[in-house]
């Protein structure tokens, strides 16, 4: 009889550890990990849960796949790296880092349809560093170590100016870099994705530097990070241009004080449904963009009705 009563113990015991991940607490539920939408207004993206407000912290570049169910950031304190958080039947799971993609890595982004990530290392050469792009694939064992991507995506390694790339629904790349041909300074690039392959590389003309292109799933419209533009509120700020019907991007504009501040906006990344920018601030503590957090706000305002 105990022997018997001792199994049962057991095996409610052992059923009690296997409920656990079923009927523990997820990390979050629902639509953008469950947060509130934003108005016009810049707000900083799940408080608490991604977003470390306290000084001295690090989360940015935000972005999430096409159907909305997975969510890649980077994180800069405690455990630096590139984070991943899934949208499961039973909410999203606790963030996890990806320990393939170097710490040493840069302005992270996941495709659409999730199953790569691309992101900026930086190399040494003897007395300057070079910037590479990079991707890392998702396979049955779990991440890809990381693919250095040639020209056109990464330029020769002479040419050293930082790179940051966004991707639009159909793998066209875009991506600011100071390689040759770009008349100076960080120009944004664009890399069209023809017969599976990236073959060329053209520079957009919005006639002054910019960098951190964010583009619109459809390619109707981008954000990127521009310093010394007329109208600007601080060190960096965040600027809309429009493609035209003709297929030149409208003139650059500032979009305003509800978004931009006297500290540093970069980082600009477009919501798959079109309806958010997320993007990073470095939030007052040091004008140093390893300082941030994420933020997001609805773009409604800000884009004509055929843009929306």
């Amino acid at each position: 009889m105990k022997q018997t009563k001792k199994k049962m113990v057991w095996l409610v015991a052992f059923l009690a550890i296997g409920s656990i991940p079923v009927f523990g607490k997820p990390f979050a539920v629902g639509p953008y990990l469950g947060q509130t939408p934003p108005g016009p207004v810049a707000q900083v993206f799940a408080p608490g849960l991604i977003c470390d407000t306290r000084p001295y912290q690090l989360e940015a570049w935000a972005s999430f796949s096409a159907d909305g169910n997975t969510f890649c950031f980077a994180q800069g304190r405690g455990v630096r790296g590139v984070f991943i958080t899934e949208n499961t039947d039973q909410g999203w799971t606790v963030p996890k880092r990806i320990k393939s993609i170097p710490t040493s890595m840069w302005a992270p982004y996941v495709t659409s349809d999730a199953n790569s990530i691309f992101y900026t290392i930086g190399e040494r050469h003897p007395r300057i560093k070079h910037y590479g792009l990079f991707r890392c694939d998702r396979t049955s064992h779990g991440w890809s170590e990381p693919q250095r991507l040639g020209p056109p995506l990464s330029s020769a390694k002479k040419e050293i100016k930082e790179i940051t790339c966004s991707l639009a629904a159909n793998n066209n790349v875009y991506l600011a870099s100071g390689r040759k041909g770009g008349d100076g300074g960080c120009r944004i690039w664009f890399a069209p994705f023809v017969d599976n392959k990236w073959s060329r590389a053209v520079n957009i003309s919005l006639n002054h530097p910019g960098g951190d292109p964010g583009i619109a799933p459809d390619e109707s419209f981008m954000v990127f990070t521009a310093k010394d533009l007329p109208g600007g509120y601080g060190h960096r700020d965040l600027y809309l241009t429009l493609r035209l019907p003709d297929g030149t991007w409208s003139k650059p504009r500032n979009l305003g004080p509800r978004i931009n501040t006297a500290y540093i906006e970069h980082g600009p990344r477009i919501s798959p449904d079109k309806k958010y920018l997320f993007f990073n601030r470095s939030n007052g503590w040091r004008l140093h963009i390893s300082i941030s957090d994420i933020y997001w706000v609805e773009l409604k305002e800000y884009l004509p009705e055929s843009y929306r």
